[in-house]
């Protein structure tokens, strides 16, 4: 090896620290980006000769090729926003980057390359898109929000614009009480008794509030009569129809104060008693105006105490008078769930899931090609993006409410600072040396 050879190793040894040092530097400035993976220096020996047989090596130098640690887990930080996700394990999320907008509508047009980042700090627009702190736009699966069946067959740009949700009328009236077995009238201590009304908020088609009115009146020994009454509707009151306590259904005897059969009377449509544990309800239409609505009372199972029963007691105790309509809703909150769906909370008590981001792996991660605002997009060597459940097949899961923060830990990347500022001197000593060297060759003359 020449002097001049040993000068030309020694600058490959400061090429490839001063790139160290530049990849330490990247590191510490974005030691707080969200989502950041750092890049590392991975050395390669330069050799232009080398036998062992025959005993002799030249050796060319080093040099840095950057490893990118894509898939190296950074620390999940919780934050107060309810669109943030965070990535546990080696997956990514889907995202699109704004290329101009539409003359028509104004709202953003999209490039066809897909991206993948870590950044999961999501946060809602003007236009309702959720976008992250560097622009790139979240997509997802759509899910139909009746059914919740989600369309894997594509994914879109996530948005929200449903503001209003749509009242839903009441079809199904629960009721569970007990009725007193000795109820009597108090002024005459005789049959018939009425025991004092029992009133639930129910909803028409068009979501306006209506109070249904239930009014029991023992008759007899083991029987009820039932009126119901609904102010407003078109018929306004239904029944009498009787219940019956005790007895048999099916030619099986029930259990004492357990209904045991329905009269159809007013309107009131009785359930068959075909077996002990059949539907114990009564079907009725009511009509505000809007539109045929039909309810069904449901009063629990024939010969079951979970439901409406008659036993002991001086009053009736109510414990159960619910129904499923709700009013028209308002746009409450917006989230992003551990599973990835995208649910809007509306101010009727409504939850309705309108999309679900997958997660995205690579065959290799650490190939990814890098661009700006902290994305990723698929080369050769990552192999194609497969995007898969969050929690399935290994991808990773999503932490919702949180955060990844960069993977660079500042104390070890200084202790790296430390040892490419040494093996950089120690390069340049070398050089240095051949110089002195060079020196003392050309003195030879003297």
């Amino acid at each position: 090896m020449t002097i001049s050879g040993a000068m030309q190793t020694a600058i490959t040894g400061l090429n490839g620290q001063s790139t160290a040092i530049s990849y330490i530097s990247d590191n510490v400035a974005n030691a707080n980006t969200n989502g950041y993976k750092k890049v590392e220096s991975r050395f390669q020996t330069i050799v232009t000769q080398s036998s062992a047989q025959a005993n002799t090596h030249s050796p060319g130098g080093a040099i840095n090729q950057p490893f990118f640690a894509n898939n190296t887990q950074g620390s999940i930080q919780q934050v107060s926003s309810t669109t943030s996700i965070a990535v546990v394990g080696g997956g990514f999320i889907p995202v699109s980057k704004k290329n101009g907008e539409n003359a028509s509508t104004g709202l953003p047009t999209f490039e066809t390359t897909g991206y993948y980042t870590r950044v999961g700090d999501f946060n809602q627009n003007v236009d309702g898109y959720l976008v992250n702190s560097s622009g790139y736009f979240l997509r997802g699966w759509s899910v139909d929000p009746t059914t919740n069946v989600v369309d894997t067959s594509s994914t879109q740009e996530v948005r929200v614009s449903n503001l209003l949700d749509a009242p839903v009328a009441t079809t199904v009236v629960d009721y569970a009480a007990n009725l007193p077995s000795n109820a009597v009238d108090p002024t005459t201590s005789a049959l018939p008794a009425t025991l004092s009304t029992s009133s639930i908020q129910i909803f028409d088609s068009l979501g306006n509030a209506r109070t249904l009115d239930l009014n029991w009146t023992r008759i007899g020994t083991n029987t009820w009569t039932l009126q119901v009454g609904a102010t407003g509707a078109t018929v306004s009151s239904f029944g009498p129809a009787t219940v019956s306590f005790g007895g048999t259904v099916g030619g099986t005897t029930v259990s004492p104060g357990t209904i045991s059969g329905l009269t159809t009377g007013g309107g009131l449509t009785a359930s068959a008693a075909g077996a002990i544990d059949d539907d114990a309800s009564f079907s009725f239409n009511l009509d505000y105006g809007s539109g045929t609505q039909a309810i069904r009372l449901d009063l629990g199972s024939f010969g079951n105490s979970i439901g409406t029963t008659q036993y002991a007691g001086d009053t009736l105790t109510l414990n159960d008078f619910s129904q499923n309509g709700v009013p028209q809703g308002n746009f409450k909150s917006l989230a992003i769930d551990q599973d990835g769906f995208v649910s809007v909370t509306f101010d009727n008590g409504n939850v309705k899931k309108f999309y679900q981001i997958p997660m995205v792996k690579f065959r290799d991660p650490t190939e990814l090609d890098r661009v700006n605002g902290n994305a990723f997009v698929e080369t050769p060597g990552s192999g194609a993006a497969v995007l898969v459940q969050s929690g399935s097949s290994g991808a990773g899961d999503y932490v919702s409410a949180a955060v990844e923060g960069s993977n660079v830990d500042i104390a070890e990347e200084f202790s790296k600072l430390i040892v490419a500022q040494r093996i950089y001197s120690a390069n340049a000593r070398i050089i240095t040396a051949s110089d002195d060297l060079l020196q003392e060759t050309i003195n030879i003359r003297r």
